[in-house]
């Protein structure tokens, strides 16, 4: 059974999913990360780039988004009138002013993704502006009222607008589509009022991502349970079901924990930011984010196996593929996926290695291309991206090694300061002041001070250590001068 449990009574809010158990999916909505997507912009096109066909676009955030020539709807309308040269310079230029809306958040160092198309939503209506589209809800049950509604929808929409019938639509009147598109139009023209008068690039509309996103999870086909901690979001999914005829049970929790840990779920959601995840038969993986791809490793751990190793290895990385995808999942990695599984022999267990990933990834709400090994056994797949990963909405890049995982040597930071040292070896001075740690003074001096006298002979100049302990291997040139002067400053200084 699925459950999806619901926690919103901090400032920073999540939810997970559970599925068989196991926590397959989390949600985190930190206040000061909240997720850009949906929210409508005043914008300027900062820089033009027609070999890329996209424009960089001001819209008020830390970075310009990016903007392709397909989501402008000037290309559109060109489009349908067969007009199209491909050229984005056609359909916008540097300094132009426009309304976008952010389909993508920010991720590492690119920029938002955005779109001139704007879509704006209600529970049984999905409203477009700039493209000419129809779609209605493929779970319609009833397959007449599909076309009908298609038809309807088709009548009404004007030439630049698209529109999709959700599935709650099904059973309601036209009299209510009317009204409710109606609504939408009004909506945009007011959002397009704003985006005029707007004097610099800024916000003009935002969207509530959490509570729409806990609601999608609802879509399911097969229903679950959903726990709630907070009253008010209770009863705005609570409404949500019952406008949509939903089937899943709904629960308000007033513990005294957390519900995550009434659950059973905050320790899995613990080790969802950890880089070694063991499997269940002894075997490990390893998970290396970079702002380029993510690669995992598979290892054989502790799973030495009762059989022959061409089986054991592969029923390691059969496990491996399994909990992969839902580690993919729960994770939110996307973009470029690389998987150095332990090496197969037999060219048909790789295949069958690869099915795995494909069928534990086809639960998954975004999409999945398992493109196939390569000649050294890496598996390449991609995943979609459209927000940070978990990882980049939870953690900062150490301070220290500035987020690649090691620092310096004591010895790399010691040849460096004597290297340091030797650029003042003219200077008048009689002796110099260093705060170093000790690993790091010790590197430089040798065991035992052996190569002290040979470094102030060869700098002309006393060496004064004040030990400065840190997690750092680091070094500080704080004064030259006299040895009485510095010995006196040193004095002082503890």
């Amino acid at each position: 059974m699925k459950k999806v449990i619901v926690n919103m009574l901090s400032r920073e809010k999540r939810y997970g999913v559970v599925e068989d158990g196991k926590l397959v999916k989390l949600e985190i909505f930190p206040p000061h990360q909240a997720s850009l997507v949906g929210n409508v912009y005043a914008g300027k096109a900062v820089k033009i780039l027609p070999g890329m066909e996209a424009a960089f676009i001001d819209f008020g955030g830390e970075r310009n988004g990016f903007l392709h020539r397909d989501d402008l709807p000037s290309y559109q309308a060109a489009k349908r009138a067969g007009e199209a040269d491909g050229s984005i310079s056609r359909y916008i230029t540097q300094g132009e002013r426009l309304m976008v809306q952010v389909t993508r958040d920010e991720t590492g160092l690119k920029g938002a993704k955005l779109t001139a198309l704007i879509e704006l939503s209600a529970d049984s209506l999905v409203y477009m502006h700039g493209i000419d589209y129809v779609g209605v809800s493929k779970k319609f049950t009833d397959h007449q009222k599909q076309l009908h509604w298609r038809e309807t929808a088709s009548a009404w929409k004007e030439e630049h607008e698209g529109l999709i019938i959700r599935t709650s639509m099904e059973n309601q009147s036209e009299e209510a589509f009317r009204n409710l598109l109606g609504s939408l139009r009004g909506k945009f023209q007011e959002l397009t009022k704003r985006a005029d008068s707007a004097k610099s690039p800024g916000l003009i509309h935002r969207h509530d991502t959490f509570l729409e996103n806990v609601a999608g999870e609802l879509s399911s086909v097969v229903p679950g349970e959903m726990a709630i901690d907070d009253f008010e979001g209770y009863k705005a999914i609570e409404s949500w079901v019952k406008t949509q005829g939903s089937q899943w049970k709904l629960f308000y929790e007033t513990g005294t924990k957390n519900i995550f840990s009434q659950h059973g779920i905050e320790a899995q959601a613990e080790k969802a930011l950890k880089k070694m995840v063991w499997l269940d038969n002894g075997g490990s993986l390893i998970f290396e984010e970079t702002e380029a791809f993510t690669v995992i490793d598979v290892n054989s751990g502790k799973n030495t196996g009762k059989g022959e190793k061409e089986q054991t290895i592969f029923e390691t990385n059969m496990s491996a593929a399994k909990e992969i995808a839902r580690q993919l999942r729960l994770r939110n990695i996307g973009g470029i996926i690389l998987i150095d599984f332990i090496n197969m022999k037999e060219h048909k267990n790789r295949a069958l290695v690869a099915g795995a990933v494909k069928e534990a990834a086809s639960r998954d709400e975004r999409r999945v291309q398992v493109i196939g090994f390569t000649e050294l056994g890496i598996l390449q797949l991609t995943r979609k991206r459209t927000s940070p990963s978990l990882i980049e909405k939870t953690q900062s890049p150490c301070p220290v090694c500035a987020g690649t995982g090691r620092i310096d040597s004591a010895e790399t930071a010691a040849f460096r300061l004597e290297r340091e040292l030797f650029e003042h070896r003219k200077r008048d001075e009689e002796a110099v002041w260093i705060e170093a740690n000790s690993a790091v003074s010790e590197a430089l001096l040798g065991e035992r001070e052996a190569h002290r006298d040979v470094l102030e002979g060869a700098i002309g100049k006393k060496l004064l250590f004040s030990i400065a302990e840190g997690g750092q291997n680091h070094y500080h040139i704080k004064r030259f001068g006299s040895m009485k002067e510095l010995q006196e400053a040193m004095h002082k200084s503890y």
